[in-house]
């Protein structure tokens, strides 16, 4: 049976933990293991080496590349893993908005299938690098770090990036009291990334609401300034039964295909108190019933595994564990 190693870049940023999370449940359900490419970008010299071409393996295994920005193909190609034994190649981008970062074809050569998270660009992807592209979505380890929780004594949690009004914790804390608001500013830092995702999914399992905007009204210089998108704050959130509440990314392709009633509570500008306000009407009419109904959502349409069952399809993979994964989504979703 063909097993699919991942390959992602070591000292990942805490923001990057989900998608570490991703590359060890892929690499566990593929009867894989995780293999690293280098995190700096090389030189004039080393890019030059790295563009070789890459030989056909001849091993009954494959290299899923999580690739989190397409300029990520250069270090991908000063690795080890790229010229492998492998019988083919596939790389994953996640932070695919990015297409304004000059992506040259050549650099793509050896990719047998180039998957993006976004379906936005998948036809400049195709046109610029000649490969086969699908595109997937964000998702979550739903099954694994998710809960349809009931107890929910929080019910307003911030973390992630806010726009300006909504920065101060100790402010929104004291104005979310106003409006008879429980609320929670970030969670504790922890240096290990999979023991800080565990603990950032613990926290969305304990709260009604998570306040989230659009990168549009809040920009910073690792932000795209034109377009916007989700990130994992929505889907890990989602997965973990809580709503989000903000202005929100309506024009990404996730958001408007994937997203159901009661996912979000929207708002049509940033302005604290009256956000407040409409969180508290939310609050005062919030049942267990709308985080059973987000996990359920979630696990339908954003678990990270229906994403690998289409990468396992398009390199025509078995994959026994994955598919035991999905019958069981497919069970606590029906119920």
């Amino acid at each position: 049976m063909t097993r699919i190693d991942v390959a992602l870049p070591p000292g990942t940023a805490a923001g990057w933990a989900p998608i570490v999370g991703l590359g060890h449940l892929a690499a566990r359900l593929f009867g894989g293991r995780v293999v690293e490419y280098p995190a700096a970008y090389p030189g004039k010299v080393r890019k030059l080496w790295g563009m070789r071409p890459r030989g056909r393996g001849r091993e009954d295994a494959g290299l899923l590349a999580l690739l989190y920005g397409p300029s990520d193909i250069t270090k991908l190609r000063q690795s080890g893993a790229f010229r492998g034994d492998y019988r083919f190649v596939v790389g994953w981008i996640i932070d695919s908005f990015w297409e304004d970062r000059n992506v040259r074809g050549i650099e793509f050569q050896g990719i047998d299938h180039l998957f993006i998270i976004r379906e936005e660009e998948r036809a400049y992807y195709r046109r610029a690098t000649g490969r086969p592209v699908t595109a997937l979505n964000w998702g979550a380890d739903v099954l694994g770090q998710g809960t349809d929780r009931a107890d929910r004594p929080v019910d307003l949690l911030r973390l992630g990036r806010q726009p300006q009004d909504w920065d101060d914790d100790d402010r929104t804390a004291a104005a979310a009291a106003e409006f008879g608001l429980r609320f929670a500013g970030r969670p504790p830092y922890h240096a290990d990334l999979a023991q800080n995702l565990r603990a950032i999914m613990a926290s969305y399992g304990t709260a009604k609401f998570l306040t989230a905007h659009t990168n549009l009204v809040s920009a910073e210089p690792n932000t795209h300034p034109t377009k916007e998108y989700i990130t994992a704050r929505w889907t890990d959130a989602l997965a973990a039964g809580c709503s989000i509440a903000g202005v929100q990314p309506g024009r990404d392709s996730t958001y408007r295909n994937l997203f159901w009633p009661g996912a979000t509570l929207e708002f049509d500008r940033v302005d604290l108190r009256h956000n407040l306000a409409a969180i508290a009407e939310a609050v005062a009419a919030w049942t267990p019933e709308q985080a059973r109904q987000n996990h359920r959502m979630a696990l339908r349409r954003l678990d990270w595994r229906h994403g690998l069952r289409k990468i396992a399809d398009a390199m025509s993979v078995e994959a026994p564990a994955l598919d035991a994964d999905l019958a069981e989504i497919a069970r606590r979703a029906a119920t």
